[in-house]
């Protein structure tokens, strides 16, 4: 069988949430998975509409000067929002390309009765909300809500680790007693983070089952490899 070819993209520029993503993410079978991080150009984080649509565009055009869309079968957008280069690449080319917050979510509603989301700052709140009840197709029961950890995208990868997380484990305990059973780490730059979200939900709801922890890049290229064997 020909082996499957990935391309995990990594949409803003900076460089230590792709470090990131590398330690953590592992090839399913018969796969290769390469990382691109966005243009020198790029926002260095993604906090509102505005910066969503500045990486989407930097990312864009040099993956379309690089043609990068040849040379891979699949292509995973590592931003935790409905992001616009998602939107832009499925316009270009056919082949399977998914989000991380699709992923997380698609992987969530298999796993538990209710999701909830932690996330980072403030200034992209309403648009991940408006995205949860877009995959939805409307407000949802099984949607338990979001927090706000106030750490930045990159302080996640190379800030305070005692504050970090303390963070991470104080606002996974605040989604958990909301009722979530899964929590969805609503950002590339917290990968590797399960044990925090775990410890932090175990904490807050001693007596409750261990929740399920989604990291959606995990998932996104599961997904992915699965859905170019299908589609090839």
């Amino acid at each position: 069988m020909t082996c499957i070819r990935l391309l995990v993209i990594n949409p803003n520029s900076s460089k230590s949430v792709t470090d990131g993503l590398e330690e953590v993410l592992k090839p399913p079978p018969q796969t290769e998975i390469s990382f691109y991080t966005a243009p020198k150009n790029a926002p260095p984080s993604i906090n509102d509409m505005v910066t969503a649509n500045l990486t989407a565009t930097a990312c864009f055009l040099d993956i379309q000067e690089k043609k990068l869309l040849d040379q891979y079968d699949g292509f995973l957008v590592c931003c935790f929002s409905d992001h616009p280069l998602t939107h832009m690449l499925r316009e270009t080319t056919s082949k399977p390309t998914i989000g991380i917050f699709e992923a997380a979510i698609t992987q969530a509603l298999l796993l538990g009765k209710r999701f909830g989301i932690v996330t980072t700052g403030t200034g992209y709140k309403a648009d991940i909300h408006k995205g949860v009840q877009a995959f939805m197709g409307g407000p949802s029961q099984r949607f338990a809500g979001m927090v706000t950890t106030g750490l930045g995208v990159v302080e996640l990868r190379e800030g305070d680790r005692k504050k970090i997380e303390a963070n991470m484990k104080e606002y996974s305990g605040k989604i958990a007693r909301e009722g979530a059973d899964v929590i969805l780490l609503g950002c590339a730059g917290m990968a590797g983070m399960e044990s925090l979200v775990m410890q932090g939900a175990a904490e807050a709801v001693p007596m409750a089952a261990p929740v399920h922890v989604v990291d959606g890049a995990k998932a996104g290229v599961e997904m992915l490899s699965g859905l170019v064997r299908f589609c090839g």
